[in-house]
């Protein structure tokens, strides 16, 4: 009589609609979620005992990737890619087996990297009354929410009732989702929800992450579980998707990158009651057929079929299981790593040399006292400036969802249209040979920063800030080789005080997806103090960019970018093009003023793959000035004597080139020869532009 009324009470909330179910049952350990929760433990046993179902087989086809992930710039660099076809087995009253036919893998970076036997196989019970995953070597034993035990250790709460399509059900499936969330969080525990169907009691789905002492590995960031059933039958509930990742990091290292593992499987093509022999479950509970029939298994789909489709973003699913998580448990700190860590997200950031400053270092340390607050604190010493710099940052939230302030002193900027060359890079040409491709001059002040997602595929960022502008100097002669001769004068800056900020839409195009058009808009500008002038100006720009990826590794791409300043435009506002990172085989930066555009297309394949990529290319150019525009003139020097910088040419610029990218195109050589009056030969050696983030 008791479960009647609690059927109808549960079913006349359902009716009232999400909000009126809310109301109904704000508060952890209701009646009705334990209810449910009771439900589900039941037909959890009933399952194994329903002779409706002697046995069954089913086909299972993934994917699992392997990828650096890079939480302050968004970026993910694909490593390894596997694709997994699974025989699935079941027999009452409850053996298991899954024999693995087909695998395969494509490298993109060098990795040895070997997955536990968990991450290429189906969970078939929903893990059963104790979980476990990399073989009890990343979560060993942590109790089910729905296991007899659990309401000793989880608070339930009913969050909604809504509705879900699956395979096999026919119509949309009614289910209610319950929020869990462990008694006490210092203990291993899951935190996240599960999903009861609401005629009879099944888990149709889960989706959870675990407690940080959970974690057995002590280099687990956060592991994010969602599993999803299929109806069959009428009334069995079996495997339809599963989706696992998990992220790896050193513990007391704040490195540029994590190690990232996704796994996709789906399950389909169900066929029961085949009479299936006993002897088939002996022995092992996963086994596989030799190394050449693995290899040679007619795959359905591509290895990049997924890949190309859906690129590595976080689902939306997978993406919003932390921050719900967070939320259930007062948003504690939800990752296994320590809260504390030494900051090495930028290799340049920590250490580097240039013309401006000499040798600088600057080491860091970051830290997370919530799953979504980052403080991070970085300081150092330029020798040959003889200053200090720093920084100070906090965020709240990650990226593409996020705001912070950054206070900084001496902080180094450069004069350009954006980065035409790893720190790492430059520091490396600098101090061997005295070519610093740089323009710097120095910003001390405080800065506002908003990321938001504005729209499908879409992010925008706000910048807001208020610094003063110093003039760098040329502060070094020194270089192994070079004997300091190579280094360029400093260019001047008009100094001052500088009110001011951007706003910036874009959209990329992952770089495992097979095409697409990046698209960006940004507007900056502001008012700078500089002394008796005043300069109050604003700069629209457009950047866009198509990639076509085809078999065997070619690819195309059209690189464009076109921008105007408007105003009273000081120097460090100008644009400058003109060797390498915009049109190569000119002198570098030799052109700029108030207007530019260039443009790049490129065509690359692998000709030895993976060790050598062969790539052609050509680029264009345009500047132009206003007629009243004020020269550059020659920053101070305290290492005499400073040849003047030769005037800003404006025009055009043309050049063709070809290189190679070596050992998985991480290393590229190009060679480029500008085509005009003024055009020269030039040799590139430079890191592929996916790591420049962290370099």
């Amino acid at each position: 009589m008791r479960r009647k009324l609690m059927g109808a009470a549960l079913a006349l909330a359902a009716l009232a609609g999400p909000a009126a179910l809310a109301a109904q049952d704000g508060d952890w350990n209701s009646g009705r979620a334990l209810e449910l929760v009771q439900r589900a433990q039941e037909r959890r046993q009933v399952a194994l005992s329903d002779t409706g179902m002697v046995d069954y087989q089913a086909d299972a086809r993934g994917y699992i990737y392997f990828y650096l992930d890079r939480r302050d710039t968004g970026e993910r660099t694909l490593v390894k890619t596997d694709q997994v076809a699974l025989d699935v087995f079941w027999k009452a009253p409850n053996l298991a087996k899954q024999r693995i036919v087909g695998l395969r893998d494509e490298r993109n970076l060098p990795t040895n990297i070997r997955y536990h036997e968990d991450h290429l196989t189906v969970v078939q019970d929903n893990f059963g009354d104790l979980i476990r995953l990399g073989d009890g070597d990343e979560v060993a034993d942590v109790l089910h929410p729905a296991a007899a035990s659990g309401p000793a250790a989880y608070d339930y709460r009913l969050a909604d009732s809504t509705t879900i399509r699956l395979p096999g059900a026919g119509e949309p499936v009614r289910v209610y989702k319950v929020q869990v969330r462990p008694k006490d969080a210092s203990r291993p525990a899951l935190v996240g929800s599960i999903f009861v169907d609401r005629r009879g009691g099944d888990i149709v789905r889960m989706e959870f992450t675990f407690t940080p002492v959970s974690y057995v590995d002590e280099q687990l960031d956060y592991i994010n579980v969602l599993l999803e059933n299929g109806l069959y039958k009428g009334r069995f509930w079996l495997p339809n998707r599963q989706q696992v990742e998990l992220r790896r990091q050193v513990p007391e290292l704040g490195l540029p990158a994590g190690g990232m593992i996704r796994g996709t499987m789906r399950i389909s093509n169900y066929r029961f009651n085949q009479d299936l022999p006993a002897g088939l479950f002996a022995g092992r509970r996963v086994v596989s057929v030799p190394v050449a029939e693995r290899e040679a298994f007619a795959f359905e789909q591509g290895i990049d079929a997924e890949l190309r489709e859906a690129g590595l973003a976080a689902s939306g699913e997978l993406g919003d299981i932390r921050r719900e998580a967070a939320e259930l448990v007062g948003r504690r700190l939800l990752s296994g790593l320590p809260g504390t860590r030494i900051d090495l997200s930028s290799a340049s950031g920590t250490l580097r040399y240039n013309r401006a400053e000499g040798l600088a270092v600057g080491p860091g340390l970051r830290f997370s006292p919530g799953e979504r607050l980052s403080i991070g604190v970085r300081g150092g010493y330029a020798t040959g400036a003889e200053h200090a710099f720093g920084e100070v940052d906090v965020w709240r939230g990650a990226l593409p969802d996020r705001f912070g302030l950054g206070v900084y002193a001496n902080q180094p900027r450069d004069v350009g249209v954006g980065p035409v060359i790893s720190g790492a890079m430059n520091s490396v040409t600098a101090l061997l040979a005295g070519y610093d491709f740089t323009d710097p001059y120095f910003a001390t002040g405080a800065e506002l920063r908003v990321d938001r997602p504005v729209g499908r595929g879409w992010n925008g960022a706000l910048r807001l800030r208020g610094e003063e502008h110093r003039q760098a100097q040329l502060e070094t002669d020194f270089s192994l080789l070079g004997g300091g001769g190579h280094f360029r004068p400093v260019r001047p800056i008009a100094e001052g005080e500088f009110y001011g900020g951007s706003l910036s839409v874009r959209r990329g195009v992952p770089a495992e997806m097979a095409r697409g058009l990046a698209l960006g808009v940004t507007v900056d500008g502001g008012v700078l103090a500089s002394g008796d002038v005043r300069y109050e100006h604003w700069r629209p720009r457009l950047d866009a960019g198509w990639i076509s990826r085809g078999t065997g590794g070619s690819e195309l791409t059209v690189d464009a970018s076109a921008g105007a300043a408007f105003g009273d435009v000081p120097p460090q506002g100008e644009f400058l093009l003109g060797g390498r990172g915009t049109v190569p085989g000119y002198a570098f930066r030799a052109y700029g003023g108030h207007t530019f555009a260039f443009g790049r297309a490129a065509y690359a394949a692998d000709l030895f793959r993976p060790f050598i990529r062969g790539r052609v290319f050509a680029a264009a150019g345009w500047t132009e000035r206003t007629p009243d525009a004020v020269p550059f003139q020659t920053a101070t020097s305290v290492i005499p004597p400073v040849p003047p910088i030769p005037p800003l040419r404006t025009g055009s610029m043309f050049s063709i080139g070809a290189g190679v990218g070596l050992l998985f195109d991480i290393i590229r050589i190009d060679v480029a020869r500008g085509l005009g009056d003024d055009g020269q030969w030039e040799v590139i050696v430079e890191a592929n532009p996916s790591f420049w983030d962290f370099l």
